[in-house]
């Protein structure tokens, strides 16, 4: 899938959650790629783990057949209908996955604030919101 630049997936571990547990529901969408750890500390003093991995290449036309083939027909629906919504002026698709669900193996669109967010590059000539939007549509 030519139509990709990369896709960066990126996930908050919590001071309350575990920091395994929340790398195991974003391992779910990678396939060779290394997660980083970003330590933060959060607007109380509280420590935040930023777990964050950057794939390429095949891996990029990997995660797409991964959604189409484990999302649920609702989710890829919205996904195709919030395309316009989705897409960001610099062709960056954002979509935002449940990260509980992604913990017990279960690909499906964010419900709640607890999430694993996709930051998906898309390639479009000439770079447009547009075309992005184009490219999309042909994905889902």
């Amino acid at each position: 899938m030519g139509n990709l630049h990369h896709i960066t997936l990126r996930a908050i571990a919590q001071a309350t959650e575990s920091e395994d547990r929340v790398k195991s529901a974003l391992s779910l969408f990678l396939f060779d790629s290394e997660i980083a750890t970003i330590k933060i500390e959060g607007h109380y003093g509280n420590p935040i783990t930023i777990l964050q991995a950057q794939m390429k290449g095949k891996n990029c036309a990997r995660f797409i057949e991964l959604l189409k083939s484990k999302l649920g027909e609702h989710d890829l629906k919205r996904l195709k209908n919030e395309s316009c919504e989705r897409v960001d002026e610099d062709c960056v698709l954002h979509i935002r996955f449940d990260k509980q669900a992604a913990y017990k193996g279960i690909v499906q669109l964010a419900k709640t604030a607890d999430t694993i967010s996709a930051e998906i590059k898309i390639k479009a000539y000439p770079a447009r919101r547009e075309k992005a939007i184009a490219v999309v549509g042909e994905f889902f």
